[in-house]
């Protein structure tokens, strides 16, 4: 008798465990439903729960702290980016809940509490596409908008500043690099100025590449035509596609233009007078057929066929053909020689002008000149991070940036950085340096997300003013790296004279 009784126990305590098992929500319920714009599963319980996350971009995954007797039976999708769902015990016996994605996809996850005949419920949203766009006031002529998009074929995080320029207490200039490098944010502040973004190429070191002037002072010359923005003390800034050269004024007092030899080395036949600068190169090329003249502190120093090195502050004037029998006399050792850079007329006027490319708008129009300016395809055709600046025809300039590929996807082609500075009203606009370069600043603060494990210091910025916002210039010391000039036969490949000779926004810099 004591046996059965004892039997009779047993089962009921299991049924009642089973019961309240099931009670506790161990069977949970799930559905799902498909829209153009997200899948959602819902898993409806008996109570409130707790999860714990460990999702990755391809599978959302969740622990439910939920008993489960056992798995509900998979569910398979037949949805372009859901694959499957299911929900099994994890190695403790609680439910998990896996949601199999095709395409990486954010989400959502979230509890509802019971409404009418409906139980505590959990929902998962797959995000297939989305758009959020978030914009706030910096001053009266400046705002701040972050967009965070998904398509069918892309996700993309973008920022813009935009600046009415018409606004007379606004304005835009170019800063370079303090010391070394710098990084944006270092510049805005350094320069008490409300946001900035960075500007033109640049090699290792200080060293840009392409058109910076400024403060007045032209730093570097513009190279192979490429475009470039001017800013003058007020309203928008000018885009177009200046040259320049070196000013000599030999020991006659004669003054002749001669061309920056990192310009003129796409140039086929090669002429017969260039100017090396020690700022770009550690050392110049052998020149068996002519004569290479050293200039340092004012003066010709060294004479030579053979490779010269060169110093920061020197220069090199290369001489062949009959540039060798006209200017050969008057680059003695010892002789008195200046150079001074100069650009075209038209941009000798403004205190401030940095050079990028490729151009992206022209009256509203796509016009990307990636070919002309001499950039390499992956420049053309890839989707790194990306930097750029755009006019509106109400004289509105907008500063915007395409963060770099991550999990979720990312980055922008070209193409796709015209459209959306197009879509913020730009008529014309141009490509700034990009790739692990591309940073936007907010007072001191960056706003993206670097595409490297760091923000990387650069060697010019574009800063925007505000007489209104006036934060106290802070001192920042320069970033400590220094790299030596590199000499001419070292050159990067993008940077060796050939015709099809580019700087690339991944090569160069890091």
């Amino acid at each position: 008798m004591t046996t059965r009784f004892a039997a009779i126990f047993t089962v009921i305590g299991l049924l009642l465990t089973a019961i309240t098992a099931h009670a506790d929500g161990a069977q949970p319920g799930v559905r799902y439903s498909t829209a153009p714009d997200k899948v959602r599963v819902v898993l409806d319980l008996p109570r409130a729960i707790t999860f714990t996350d460990r999702s990755t971009p391809k599978q959302v995954l969740l622990s439910l702290d939920l008993p489960l007797i056992e798995a509900l039976p998979e569910i398979a999708l037949t949805d372009t980016v859901a694959a499957s769902i299911a929900v099994a015990q994890d190695t403790d016996g609680k439910a998990q809940l896996t949601i199999s994605l095709h395409k990486a996809r954010k989400y959502t996850v979230f509890m509802l509490p019971p409404e009418g005949k409906k139980t505590d419920r959990l929902v998962g949203d797959i995000l297939k596409r989305f758009r959020t766009e978030e914009t706030r006031a910096i001053s009266p002529a400046i705002t701040y908008t972050r967009l965070e998009q998904q398509t069918d074929d892309r996700y993309q995080v973008a920022h813009f500043v935009e600046i009415d320029t018409r606004d007379p207490k606004v304005r835009l200039d170019v800063t370079a690099a303090q010391g070394e490098r710098e990084r944006v944010s270092a510049m805005v502040e350094r320069a008490g100025a409300v946001c900035g973004i960075n500007g033109g190429y640049f090699m290792q070191g200080t060293r840009p590449v392409g058109l910076l002037k400024a403060d007045g002072n032209i730093l570097s010359l513009p190279i192979w035509g490429r475009t470039a923005a001017a800013f003058p003390p007020t309203g928008v800034p000018i885009l177009g596609n200046p040259r320049g050269a070196w000013r000599v004024i030999l020991a006659d007092g004669t003054a002749r233009d001669i061309p920056d030899w990192l310009d003129a080395s796409v140039l086929d036949p090669s002429p017969d007078v260039a100017v090396y600068s020690g700022k770009l190169f550690s050392q110049t090329p052998a020149n068996p057929q002519g004569l290479t003249a050293l200039v340092r502190d004012g003066h010709v120093l060294l004479r030579a066929s053979e490779p010269l090195p060169l110093s920061p502050g020197d220069f090199a004037i290369r001489l062949k053909g009959d540039a060798l029998a006209t200017l050969d006399p008057l680059l003695a050792v010892g002789a008195p020689v200046v150079l001074t850079p100069v650009l075209d007329p038209a941009w000798e006027e403004f205190a401030g002008a940095v050079g990028a490319g490729p151009r992206l708008l022209r009256a509203g129009k796509l016009a990307i000149s990636g070919v002309d300016e001499r950039f390499k395809p992956d420049i053309l055709q890839g989707r790194p991070a990306r930097s750029a600046l755009g006019v509106t025809a109400r004289g509105t300039v907008v500063l915007a940036l395409v963060e770099a590929p991550g999990p979720y996807g990312g980055g922008a082609t070209l193409e796709e950085l015209a459209g959306l500075l197009k879509s913020r009203g730009a008529v014309d606009a141009l490509n700034l340096d990009g790739g692990g370069s591309s940073t936007l600043a907010i007072g001191g603060a960056t706003v993206n997300y670097p595409a490297g494990a760091w923000i990387r210091p650069v060697a010019s910025g574009v800063l925007v003013f505000d007489e209104r916002i006036t934060p106290p210039p802070v001192q920042v010391e320069p970033s400590p790296e220094s790299t030596p000039a590199l000499p001419v036969e070292t050159l990067p490949e993008h940077l060796l004279p050939h015709p099809a000779a580019s700087v690339d926004q991944e090569e160069i810099g890091e």
